[in-house]
């Protein structure tokens, strides 16, 4: 994805947790176990402290990681330098 089709969302954006995995999604049903909801400013930028993770349900397959920062989201306009993860082993 090149920087010029990339538009992040504002750091107010909300967006929900998957207990599971540690995704972040702009929608409660793309991931499997909603744990709370925050707004981007909790997230984007802060190093993630586990190595990135796929769906262990296989339902939510489509995942960004963030080359800043390492973050991984269900919606790229949610991380500051989306790069799209290989599908799921």
């Amino acid at each position: 994805m090149s920087e010029k089709e990339h538009i992040p969302l504002p750091k107010n954006t909300k967006a929900y947790f998957c207990a599971d995995c540690g995704a972040v999604a702009l929608d409660a049903n793309n991931i499997c176990k909603v744990m709370g909801q925050g707004t981007k400013a909790e997230w984007c930028g802060i190093k993630g402290s586990k190595p990135p993770s796929f769906c262990h349900n296989k339902t939510h397959t489509d995942r960004w990681q963030c080359d800043n920062c390492g973050q991984i989201s269900v919606n790229p306009e949610l991380l500051c330098k989306p790069e799209k993860m290989p599908e799921s082993e």
